[in-house]
């Protein structure tokens, strides 16, 4: 009984043991790389999980795979293992720092996958987080990347065609005053004689009488 329980104790050590001699080739053939600047190396793909180190500029890194899109590659510095966004990541091709994101297949980096328990399992055991790695797989994955979609060239207009030289420019015309344009005056009235009771000025007769008729007695009744 006692043999059974030891050996059923250690099953769980032994599946981690040969799971590390199964990933101890790919850390062998891993590539190197520099940080450009200084990263945070996280407990997964993607900004939002632990933070495991901080690395400061020009750190040399052993860059084990990528996921898909090599996007976010799976990094061994010192002791620590984790996670780095890529574009953060150059590594040395034709004798010129190449960056690897969207250069990951002409750098032959690796793709591999990524499974969160069984890599905490491996590598964050002694980490505070740890025991919250059930809640942290159960969580829905990040979303995938895609590219940006094309967008054609903007449309270059030619300039404006120069004069000739020697041509003069027409002179700008002024801005319209809002007044209506200029033309002929209209013209007062002919001249001609008053009507019929007014005379030259339009004042009426001395007394504000009609003038009477020549020979008439201009006097009183019966005077």
């Amino acid at each position: 009984m006692k043999a059974t329980r030891c050996k059923r104790a250690q099953a769980p050590w032994q599946w981690l043991v040969a799971l590390a001699f199964a990933v101890l080739p790919l850390v062998s053939a891993a590539q190197t790389a520099f940080t450009t600047q200084a990263v945070n190396v996280r407990a997964g793909p993607d900004r939002s999980f632990p933070l495991v180190a901080w690395l400061q500029p020009g750190t040399r890194v052993s860059v084990v795979g990528c996921i898909d899109g090599w996007r976010w590659c799976d990094v061994v510095v010192g002791f620590n293992r984790g996670w780095v966004y890529s574009r953060y990541l150059s590594m040395t091709h034709r004798n010129q720092p190449t960056v690897i994101l969207h250069n990951g297949a002409w750098l032959g980096i690796p793709l591999i996958t990524f499974g969160l328990v069984p890599y905490w399992d491996l590598h964050y055991r002694n980490r505070p987080w740890w025991n919250d790695r059930n809640a942290w797989a159960s969580r829905p994955p990040p979303p995938v990347w895609h590219p940006p979609p094309h967008r054609p060239p903007p449309v270059v207009r030619p300039p404006p065609p120069r004069p000739p030289p020697g041509a003069r420019p027409p002179a700008p015309r002024p801005p319209p005053s809002g007044r209506p344009p200029s033309g002929p005056r209209p013209e007062p009235p002919p001249f001609g004689p008053p009507p019929a009771g007014e005379v030259p000025g339009g004042r009426p007769p001395s007394g504000g009488r009609p003038p009477g008729r020549p020979g008439s007695n201009t006097g009183s009744p019966g005077g």
